[in-house]
């Protein structure tokens, strides 16, 4: 008598109430380990997101090339960079851009402690305020439990992305572009950098912002009037946010 593998047998099926509960299981473990990660929309509305910055040579570069295509977008700042370039921060304000939290320092936050999560919180929400907006996006990506809690606790909405072009190690322009092309779509977070902020993780990095400038230009141009490219507020008030699991260490 042959003996079914696991792949060979069908996942029983679950009654009316059974899966009422798990969609209620699954929902309240996004609660508690999940990010926003796009939208639902019938629009034609992309949200492009710059992390690490602000930084008084590239960003400036980057609000140039997004005044020209009447763009908006969202910054995820380091709090220690803003504080050293508040002029820089105001700068992007006055352009009509978000500002939000990625941290003071860039630490990852599954090895800090839970009060060491919520200073880096308070102290990088100081130097971006009176602009900051309640969003929070994890040094690279970094999420547990814990440390998503610590951000809902201080009135965070954690956001993440649906496309990463991987720009902190992508030195082709032309590539970028094509992963750009490729991935977005109605609704998408863009995962790109303004900045690079050098952290504590010991890799190679592309820390020059020239591809990325260069593909962001040529993607502007080549998609000119197919997107609304709008802020993540923007985003989340005119589609249904999309919340995934996402509880990364490494």
């Amino acid at each position: 008598m042959s003996s079914a593998s696991p792949d060979d047998l069908e996942a029983p099926v679950l009654s009316p109430g059974l899966q009422r509960v798990q969609r209620l299981v699954d929902g309240l473990y996004r609660s508690v380990a999940g990010a926003i990660v796009s939208v639902e929309t019938r629009e034609p509305l992309v949200a492009l997101t710059f992390d690490d910055g602000p930084d008084p040579t590239s960003t400036p570069l980057v609000l140039k090339l997004l005044e020209r295509y009447a763009a908006r977008a969202t910054f995820f700042m380091v709090g220690a960079a803003a504080h050293r370039h508040p002029q820089v921060v105001r700068a992007v304000a006055e352009a009509g851009h978000a500002i939000a939290n990625h941290s003071w320092d860039h630490a990852s936050f599954p090895s800090i402690s839970g009060r060491q999560r919520r200073t880096q919180l308070r102290w990088c929400q100081r130097a971006i305020r009176p602009y900051g907006v309640r969003l929070f996006r994890p040094p690279y990506g970094h999420q547990t439990i814990a440390s998503h809690l610590d951000a809902r606790l201080l009135g965070f909405q954690v956001v993440g992305w649906s496309l990463a072009v991987t720009d902190w190690h992508e030195r082709d322009p032309d590539v970028l572009v094509a992963r750009l092309e490729d991935g977005v779509e109605p609704g998408s977070i863009v995962l790109l950098h303004d900045s690079i902020f050098r952290g504590e993780l010991d890799q190679p990095m592309q820390y020059g912002r020239g591809p990325l400038l260069e593909a962001l230009e040529t993607y502007l141009e080549v998609t000119k009037g197919q997107f609304e490219l709008v802020t993540v507020p923007e985003l989340l008030r005119r589609g249904r946010p999309v919340v995934e699991e996402w509880v990364v260490t490494e």
